[in-house]
């Protein structure tokens, strides 16, 4: 359900309009400035505890197989990874 409200008007009723979000999860409220919509006012997205490690985890199963990386001795070529010559023209 859509509620149009002027800015003042959402200034002035802030509080009331967060109370109401939490009753009515599905109400969102535009805001305008000269009967122009500038802003929204809605709850946001709720997401399931452990949602995003299961997106992650079947992204990855989609991907393929184990790749093994090139590896790269670091603590050997420290000084070359840390100070880079500037080249002298």
């Amino acid at each position: 359900m859509k509620t149009v409200i002027s800015i003042s008007e959402a200034r002035k009723k802030l509080p009331s309009i967060i109370r109401s979000l939490r009753s009515a999860p599905d109400t969102v409220y535009q805001v305008t400035v000269h009967d122009e919509v500038v802003a929204e006012i809605r709850t946001s997205p709720q997401v399931k505890a452990g949602e995003a490690a299961a997106k992650l985890l079947s992204m990855r199963k989609k991907l393929g197989g184990k790749q093994k990386a090139k590896k790269y001795p670091m603590s050997e070529n420290m000084k070359d990874l840390l100070y880079v010559a500037e080249d002298q023209p």
